[in-house]
């Protein structure tokens, strides 16, 4: 049911705030959006991940390829 949340939550966002007015805007959209719902199938916070790729102190989280090789 979390998943089904995350991603109607994000519908109803796009729908009020009408949308991306780029291609690059909705590209990077749609990496965020994967990224999140490929977090959340492999029980990281989403959170944690993007601060550990960005350096920023905190838990040390495998790349994404790794932890979908472990699984």
């Amino acid at each position: 049911m979390a998943r089904r949340t995350i991603s109607r939550s994000l519908v109803i966002r796009r729908k009020i705030s009408g949308g991306t007015h780029s291609n690059q805007g909705r590209a990077a959209r749609d990496t965020m959006l994967s990224m999140m719902k490929t977090c959340n199938k492999l029980g990281v916070s989403f959170w944690d991940y993007l601060g550990d790729r960005r350096g920023i102190p905190g838990s040390k989280i495998l790349p994404l390829p790794v932890l979908l090789a472990a699984r």
